[in-house]
């Protein structure tokens, strides 16, 4: 099932019969247990309309964790002067996730207000700018207008969005560690502390 972010979803079992779900983007896979058969979910992650509905909320998806701090910043733009200055845009794995947030950074960096609107007009100039064909592709397998309208019926509080970012960000830190401590050790000690601050 292809969602509306571009990301491909696949409702299945493991070697034992138990429900899993894999989530394949450009930017990451994963495979995910869950409590009980995730057809629908994987379903949902397709439709235009609703919430977007974590799998489990005991082992969230990576994608479960993005919606989270992005339903969060797109409800309180004005938290972007917070999470905005220490979570990277690459830390979103699907086209639309990454394009919604780094459309939002960059009106707030405007001053410009990071309202639904201007998120999508931002991110058609941006794409269109890179490629007319890449502008018609997007359009053709995304859908930010919708996932925005979803992100804004997504329950998501100060302290889901804060746990979700430090979650993919530290996520993120201890996959590429053992090269960032090899040329910027100054760097590693600086992460720490600055997400020690935020928690």
């Amino acid at each position: 099932m292809r969602g509306i972010d571009g990301a491909y979803y696949h409702a299945g079992e493991d070697h034992t019969g138990a429900p899993v779900v894999s989530v394949f983007s450009p930017g990451s896979q994963e495979t995910v247990p869950a409590l009980w058969p995730t057809d629908d979910w994987a379903a949902h992650r397709a439709l235009t309309d609703g919430r977007l509905h974590p799998l489990s909320t005991w082992r969230p998806t990576r994608a479960d964790q993005e919606d989270l701090v992005l339903a969060y910043l797109v409800q309180r733009p004005r938290e972007l002067a917070d999470l905005g200055g220490w979570v990277p845009v690459d830390t979103f794995t699907a086209h639309v996730r990454y394009g919604i947030y780094e459309a939002m950074l960059t009106l707030h960096a405007d001053a410009e207000p990071a309202v639904p609107e201007a998120i999508e007009e931002r991110i058609q100039r941006s794409t269109e700018a890179l490629s007319p064909r890449l502008a018609q592709l997007v359009a053709d397998t995304m859908d930010h207008s919708a996932y925005l309208r979803r992100l804004l019926l997504t329950p998501s509080t100060s302290v889901e969005a804060l746990d979700a970012a430090v979650s993919l960000v530290m996520a993120d830190w201890k996959a590429t560690s053992p090269i960032r401590r090899l040329d910027h050790p100054e760097r590693t000690r600086s992460l720490i502390a600055l997400l020690q601050d935020q928690t």
